[in-house]
């Protein structure tokens, strides 16, 4: 069995619901291309400013660690279940980054003599405040969407699962799937609306 396929991750969830020994690392190391391209996804689309001062690598790794935190203290059933995890540690993650940013930047922002805070210089910016708490918002906007359509949401959008593979998965019909994803989608749309 190929790698790559659902079925062959949903094997590795099995052994790791049996304690076998190097399951979980089998199923990280697997995760790992997902993790990474997502990542990248997110970190550039939704959070450029993070860009400077982090890497697509350092988001992967400390979402691996956590991970491997998380496994060691539940296991879960099933592969969607465990992709919904993997989901919410990369939210974590960047929003987390996020907050060490804004209050880097708060701490690096030089004091006028007068005592008011003019705007940066253009150029000079490490961030928009504005952009950043949009994205922000929309991250935590996630974890309030109904379960159905948080789980279609956090497959496709934060582990770039295909939806035929996200119906296969959780044995829905592929037009269920693309249901549940457009609701999602338009709720989260009316918070950058």
């Amino acid at each position: 069995m190929a790698e790559n396929t659902t079925g062959a991750l949903t094997d590795l969830i099995e052994r790791l619901r049996r304690n076998e020994p190097g399951a979980r690392r089998a199923l990280l190391d697997r995760a790992c291309g997902r993790l990474r391209r997502l990542a990248s996804v997110i970190l550039h689309g939704s959070f450029p400013a993070l860009e400077r001062r982090h890497s697509v690598d350092s988001i992967v790794h400390e979402t691996w660690l956590r991970l491997v935190g998380a496994l060691e203290q539940t296991q879960p059933p099933t592969l969607p279940d465990f992709f919904r995890l993997a989901a919410h540690k990369i939210r974590q993650v960047l929003l987390d980054l996020v907050e060490k940013e804004r209050r880097l930047n708060a701490r690096e922002r030089p004091l006028d003599p007068a005592g008011s805070q003019g705007a940066p210089e253009p150029g000079t910016r490490t961030y928009d405040p504005a952009r950043l708490a949009l994205w922000t918002e929309f991250h935590n906007k996630v974890t309030e969407l109904p379960d159905d359509q948080r789980t279609i949401f956090e497959l496709h959008y934060y582990l770039d699962m295909p939806q035929t593979e996200i119906a296969a998965a959780l044995g829905l019909h592929p037009r269920k799937v693309s249901y549940l994803w457009m609701a999602a989608t338009e709720t989260l749309g009316e918070i950058a609306g």
